[in-house]
């Protein structure tokens, strides 16, 4: 019982740490950073997954003080906990669209969670993308054809929802990489999902624009 009144303890400092990453990043100390650096590797899963929120939460507005800990995100790409692998792909989206440098050459670990047997962790991975991409999407040349065949993923509830949006993003800056998979989407117009055939337009749209 004392331990897990511990790690309710923990789990709720990391929480705080978390929220004023979001909304007061430069109120963020070097004792909080320290804090969880000493946890990430905690056994406790729901700790660690909170810690990989809150280093999102504080990479999008200030990378250089968490880019230490990237290399444990991408290690637990391969977690067996989903929600460690959701959030972990969290925490490389946002540090990376912040600072491109510390995930460039790495691409390819996080693309490699296409065939994730967890949908939530196939979105997320499609999320992380969509966020580095904002800041360099000629990185994802190479995986057009990846996000295509995603557009017919069994999983309607998350990943077909989000999967348009990274065409969208990497059309608004090299429409020339994703000017091919126009037919594609424009197949998907029909989706029984209506917050794909919403995206599906929008992705079209912005590629149609900026060719």
């Amino acid at each position: 019982m004392e331990i897990n009144k511990e790690n309710r303890e923990l789990i709720k400092k990391v929480k705080t740490i978390s929220r004023n990453g979001f909304q007061n990043t430069e109120t963020i100390s070097g004792e909080e950073i320290d804090f969880l650096t000493q946890n990430i590797k905690s056994t406790d899963k729901e700790l660690v997954e909170k810690i990989y929120w809150a280093i999102g939460q504080i990479g999008i507005h200030r990378p250089e003080i968490v880019k230490h800990l990237l290399n444990y995100a991408f290690g637990d790409l391969q977690n067996e906990c989903p929600a460690i692998r959701e959030n972990a792909l969290f925490a490389i989206g946002r540090t990376g669209r912040a600072d491109i440098n510390l995930v460039k050459d790495r691409i390819n670990e996080i693309i490699n969670l296409y065939k994730d047997n967890n949908p939530k962790v196939r979105m997320s991975m499609i999320w992380a993308c969509e966020n580095i991409a904002n800041s360099k999407a000629d990185l994802f040349e190479p995986y057009i054809k990846i996000f295509e065949e995603m557009l017919d993923d069994v999983d309607e509830e998350y990943v077909k929802k989000e999967i348009p949006e990274i065409f969208r993003v990497i059309g608004k800056s090299n429409p020339e990489f994703v000017e091919q998979s126009l037919e594609k989407l424009k197949g998907k117009l029909d989706d029984n999902k209506k917050v794909m055939r919403i995206h599906v337009k929008g992705a079209i749209k912005v590629i149609e624009r900026n060719i």
